[in-house]
């Protein structure tokens, strides 16, 4: 399990990130909200584990961005701010869970232990890939939080390039998926022009290019 700490303050980042080390837990960390969401945009983690108080973004500034882009991460804020209108704002804006400073590390494990089982089922659904999210359960499409309409065949290419993020996908797979059987040379011109029509809706309106091709071989979706 990968979990993303962000805090502003040294000495709880390092206990927290030994802590959740020794408990087997792949840990990255951040110490500002900036940071925290450049890091979501470019890898995926299981949780988050999210102070209020930071600089550049604050904690309910990221929870905000998070779930404008559709990023479902169980997210589990730790503050040492206790009051009801903040537990409601944090948990209202898309938090999952609030622990208010000082908790036990056996509490907070209990809890992120908690909120990645309960969301396991639903991270099913989510395809990620940078800042495009695709949600299998209302075949939606988004990419920096804009809604980004696709025909059928456009939404199952995609689906299979988002499976195989990072790595090739046949062209005779694609196809597959898409089409079924049939002629592979007149299939193979029909995938080139869908491709075409998802790189003008997924890529171009967009700084970075995430559709790229593998001469001779198929496509591949990437996320570095």
């Amino acid at each position: 399990m990968k979990i993303l700490v962000v805090e502003d303050n040294p000495g709880v980042l390092n206990m927290l990130e030994m802590y959740l080390n020794k408990h087997r837990f792949v840990v990255d960390t951040a110490n500002t909200g900036q940071i925290a969401l450049d890091k979501t945009r470019q890898q995926k983690y299981d949780a988050i584990v999210l102070d209020l108080m930071l600089p550049e973004k604050n904690g309910f500034e990221v929870i905000t961005a998070l779930r404008c882009l559709k990023n479902q991460i169980p997210i589990l804020v730790i503050s040492a701010l206790g009051s009801v209108d903040d537990r409601v704002k944090a948990l209202n804006l898309g938090a999952d869970d609030y622990l208010v400073k000082d908790f036990s590390l056996s509490e907070l494990m209990a809890r992120l232990n908690r909120l990645i089982r309960r969301s396991d089922g639903e991270s099913k659904n989510l395809l990620f890939c940078n800042t495009l999210t695709l949600d299998l359960s209302d075949m939606t499409v988004r990419r920096h939080g804009e809604n980004i309409k696709l025909t059928k065949k456009e939404f199952v290419i995609l689906t299979e390039l988002l499976r195989k993020k990072n790595k090739v996908v046949a062209t005779s797979a694609l196809i597959t998926a898409a089409w079924g059987e049939g002629d592979n040379d007149v299939l193979s011109n029909k995938l080139n022009v869908h491709v075409r029509s998802l790189r003008k809706k997924v890529d171009d309106p967009f700084p970075k290019a995430l559709i790229q091709t593998v001469r001779g071989f198929g496509y591949k979706l990437c996320d570095a």
